[in-house]
């Protein structure tokens, strides 16, 4: 189907959201070490020492943030020789918002003729998508898309780490590794790659009514505005030869698109490269405080648990990954390449609430952290486990015992062994979450602990059942519980 190219590239950022949200390996000194990093009698939420060489990555100021132009160089001079640490973190901070890694992307013109022609529904830089504009795009794309490799002879926009791992924190401040869970991801790919379709020739008979309800108010607009419509086949036309290189988007897999909440997709459906075979939902998850191998082997990690299976050992690999099933060319991504971003990415440290609960109901909930068990499961470092759990454990919607496995599936040569558990995912920055569980079905902490009741949902990978423990606990300490929660 033409069009869809787009999506060639949503492996890349898809395998961040799985992968990245604990993590460790690949290179780098012992400095991140905490003192009391987590298991063996050490405190899990200790925090870690500052090692971003005064980068900004929480603040207010957007510019701040992007280091007031002093990312556009820096892997120039890095890889010239500039082996001061600063210059290479500078450089991660570059890859981190604009490297594509050589994967086949979206097609420039489709998100510039919709940031263009449709500022109320997707606005600029994807804003209505839970994008961030970037400032310094005379185009108003977004951080997070970035140039990628050519599709033929079209330009194509593939995405970066930034798209899912920096937001605007709740208090307004912009996070840099803070996970994005306004990003309506599966929506935004149904207005880049069946919107255009259905605006000029397509019939919706041969599309998912779910997504054509999540695209009908741009196909209202241009079906009001005949000169709307003309600019858009106009900007489309270079399309019309690329048909042969993008694949199918299947109704079935734009029914799901249509359904994920923000902040959730399935990263292995049509019409991505590899579709496992079963329908899973991950969340995505912050990339703060992620620890490093030493680390991990003090507190009796056997690897980093990177994605919600656990399944991908180490930062590295998993980097490893990202360009591969990508679709970049992985002998062109040495680790001594790849090491500015992992480096960057240890450094990223969990941003404090501007308005954390009461000290004393903050020290209560900890100390009911212990006495109620919480801390059984939550032992590693920012409270992560240091073991995987099998579902029937957790409670929790099981599709995902199936990722990587389903009828039929030939895994990749590059997969690491399955599990078939989830792991505990590390807790600090909760305040700023409105996602939990694995597949983000519970919308709050107060829900996860009962303190409001949840959807009752129960259909399979959008189920919000399990991880109950604490309901049972009164009121009161369930609220203390919270307290401990956002205040780390």
């Amino acid at each position: 189907m033409v069009l869809v190219g787009l999506l060639l590239a949503g492996a890349a950022v898809l395998l961040v959201a799985q992968g990245c949200d604990s993590g460790a390996g690949g290179g780098g000194g012992d400095d991140d070490v905490a003192v009391d990093g987590g298991g063996g009698g050490r405190d899990p939420f200790a925090a870690l020492p500052d090692t971003a060489e005064g980068l900004t990555n929480v603040s207010t100021d957007l510019d701040a943030v992007l280091e007031r132009g002093a990312l556009a160089d820096a892997c120039t001079r890095w890889r010239a020789g500039g082996a001061d640490r600063r210059t290479q973190l500078l450089c991660g901070k570059w890859m981190f918002f604009y490297e594509g890694f050589g994967t086949a992307g979206v097609p420039a013109v489709l998100p510039e003729v919709l940031i263009e022609n449709f500022p109320d529904d997707i606005g600029p830089g994807f804003a209505k998508y839970g994008m961030v504009a970037d400032p310094g795009s005379a185009k108003h794309l977004p951080l997070g898309m970035a140039p990628g490799a050519k599709l033929g002879n079209l330009d194509t926009l593939a995405f970066t780490c930034a798209s899912c791992h920096f937001a605007r924190l709740p208090d307004g401040r912009y996070a840099v590794g803070a996970a994005n869970h306004a990003y309506q991801y599966g929506k935004q790919n149904l207005a880049l790659a069946v919107f255009p379709l259905l605006a000029i020739m397509g019939s919706p008979a041969d599309h998912d009514p779910d997504a054509i309800a999540a695209i009908q108010p741009l196909l209202d607009k241009v079906a009001a505005d005949q000169a709307l419509k003309l600019r858009l086949i106009s900007a489309l036309i270079p399309l019309a030869g690329a048909s042969s290189m993008v694949p199918m988007f299947p109704r079935e897999a734009e029914h799901h698109y249509a359904r994920w909440p923000s902040g959730t997709m399935d990263f292995l459906i049509e019409p991505l490269p590899l579709n496992d075979r079963v329908h899973t939902i991950s969340k995505i998850s912050a990339l703060w405080g992620l620890p490093r191998d030493d680390e991990r082997a003090a507190t009796g990690m056997a690897g980093a648990q990177l994605g919600w299976t656990g399944s991908t050992s180490s930062l590295m690999v998993f980097l490893r990954g990202f360009v591969e099933l990508g679709g970049g060319k992985l002998a062109e991504w040495p680790d001594d390449k790849l090491l500015p971003l992992a480096e960057y990415i240890y450094s990223l440290r969990t941003p404090a609430s501007l308005t954390p609960p009461p000290a004393a109901e903050v020290a209560r909930g900890r100390a009911l952290f212990d006495s109620a068990g919480c801390i059984a499961c939550h032992d590693g470092p920012r409270g992560s486990g240091r073991r995987l759990y099998g579902f029937d454990e957790v409670g929790t919607d099981r599709a995902m015992e199936q990722w990587l496995d389903g009828p039929g599936f030939m895994r990749p040569a590059i997969a690491e062994p399955l599990t078939r558990k989830v792991k505990s995912p590390r807790l600090t920055g909760a305040w700023a979450f409105t996602r939990f569980l694995h597949n983000g079905s519970v919308p709050s902490l107060e829900a996860l602990l009962c303190l409001v009741p949840r959807a009752g949902v129960t259909e399979t990978a959008y189920g919000d059942a399990g991880h109950d423990f604490g309901c049972a606990l009164p009121m009161a300490e369930r609220q203390a519980l919270v307290s401990f929660l956002k205040g780390i």
